[in-house]
């Protein structure tokens, strides 16, 4: 009879563990979530940046390009109106 209650235990720490070994593993991924930008830049190196256009395409043109600010909302740093990177797409019509 004591076998046997030893083995309950032991099954019992082994669930505990488990769970909560799962429990902060979830936890874990929340704060990780919440600590990282959903949309983070890249850099202009990364995407191929360059300030002259290419094959007509041009950042002035770019769903991704703020005029107002002279940025792009997925490069990083100061963007020309005349640049071009790999990111380039036309606005939908």
């Amino acid at each position: 009879m004591k076998h046997e209650s030893k083995d309950n235990i032991k099954s019992l720490n082994k669930l505990l563990n488990r769970r909560g070994f799962f429990k902060s593993m979830a936890f874990l991924g929340l704060v990780t979530l919440s600590t990282t930008p959903l949309h983070a830049k890249g850099s202009k190196k990364q995407f191929k940046y360059q300030d002259s256009p290419k094959n007509g395409e041009i950042c002035k043109d770019c769903m991704h390009f703020e005029p107002k600010s002279n940025t792009c909302k997925v490069v990083e740093g100061s963007i020309s109106p005349n640049g071009w990177c790999t990111l380039f797409r036309k606005p939908p019509q």
